[in-house]
Formats: structure tokens, C-alpha cells, sequence
């Protein structure tokens, strides 16, 4: 499969492009500032010109985005809209603009997060945020079925993963990044389609 990881520079992003490399698919890493493409998912023209020129992508995977970390009393509106434009529209975006303009079959692997289940002080914007990527992945799926598949991985606390806001997550027992990426490579290799993948501990459901 030829692969393009939005995100492939960070703690998980590395840890899928590695995995998917050794299981011999060709994959291409995207960033900001960052990869072997520069794409910015919350720019509707970016991610059309990095798609028309790989329109022969067969896989699409995401693991980026950023939301505030604060208590609610704290979020200003503009919290909240940085976290809907870059993690949730800039994943519906890549799936929206993907399912037009990439060829049939395309797979989407979007990421949410630990915080779609459980609850933690300071995290309701990610909260929300993980929680409207699930009901669309669910809907996207059923809407696209036979023309893309479309997943998501909801990853716990992982390792060697530097957060601003990791003061929140105490308690929280971290996972490998290597445990995580199968998660990915199972979203992307096996016959699946609106499937919430929960990786939290040695299992993945």
C-alpha cells in the first residue's frame, strides 16, 4: 500500500511509519513544518494540492492535531475553535476532500485519544473533540461504504510522548508507541470499516 501519515514526525506518527515500512508498504510522512510533505490540515488547499499530486494514495493515516489543555472555567471561545479546526475539521477535512478526489478503496485511519472514555481535569475540549471523531467516523463509514473504509484509533497515554498538558494525566499507566502503531496497520490492512480501535493496555478492541 502506498501511505501518507499526516503527523509522522511525532512520538506515534514515528512509531507508524516505522511499523508500516518493515511490513513493506511505501509510506510518506506530511507536516507543517515538518515530513516529506508539507501539508496543514486545517488549509482546505493544502491537503487538495498534496492529494492531487499523489492521487494514487491507497492509505491515509492522521495522528495530529492540537486542542487546549485548561479548565472549562478557562477556555475562551477561541479555545475551543483552535481544537474543532485542527483536530476535528482537519481530520473530516482530510476524509471529506480524500473521499473526492483520491481513487476507490482509499482507507482513512484517524485518531482520537484516552479522553473519549475517560475523563480528566483540564480535558473537556479534547474530550469533546475525541467524542465527535467516533460519531463521525461511525456516520463517514456507513456514508462512504464501497467507495473508502474509515477507522479511528483511540490510543492511551504513550510513552516517551511529550505533552505540555501530561501534568493531567497522573495515574495513568503509559503504552508503547510500537503497541499503538499495530493498531494503525490493523485499521489500515483488515477488512474494517467505522471501527473504534482502543489501545489502553495489552489489548486492542
Amino acid at each position: 500500500m502506498k501511505i501518507l501519515v499526516v503527523g509522522g514526525a511525532g512520538t506515534i506518527g514515528r512509531a507508524v511509519v516505522a511499523g508500516l515500512r518493515e511490513a513493506g508498504h511505501t509510506v510518506a510522512s506530511a507536516g507543517r513544518q515538518s515530513g516529506d510533505l508539507r501539508l496543514d490540515m486545517t488549509s482546505r488547499d493544502s491537503i487538495e494540492s498534496v492529494y492531487a499530486a499523489h492521487p494514487d494514495l491507497d492509505g491515509v493515516v492522521v495522528v495530529a492535531g492540537h486542542v487546549a489543555f485548561r479548565p472549562i472555567a478557562q477556555l475562551a471561545e477561541a479555545d475551543w475553535h483552535a481544537g474543532f479546526d485542527s483536530k476535528l475539521m482537519g481530520q473530516i477535512r482530510l476524509v471529506q476532500l480524500g473521499a473526492q478526489l483520491l481513487k476507490p478503496g482509499i482507507v482513512f485511519v484517524l485518531t482520537s485519544g484516552i479522553l473519549q472514555r475517560e475523563p480528566v481535569l483540564g480535558g473537556a475540549s479534547a474530550s469533546t473533540v475525541n467524542g465527535a471523531l467516533a460519531g463521525f467516523v461511525m456516520a463517514a463509514a456507513a456514508e462512504l461504504w464501497g467507495r473508502a473504509r474509515v477507522n479511528l484509533v483511540s490510543p492511551g497515554v504513550v510513552a516517551g510522548e511529550a505533552k505540555e498538558e501530561d501534568g493531567v494525566f497522573g495515574g495513568f499507566v503509559p503504552i508503547s508507541s510500537e503497541r499503538v502503531a499495530a493498531a494503525y496497520r490493523r485499521a489500515l490492512e483488515q477488512p474494517i470499516s467505522g471501527k473504534v480501535l482502543e489501545v489502553f493496555d495489552e489489548r486492542t478492541r
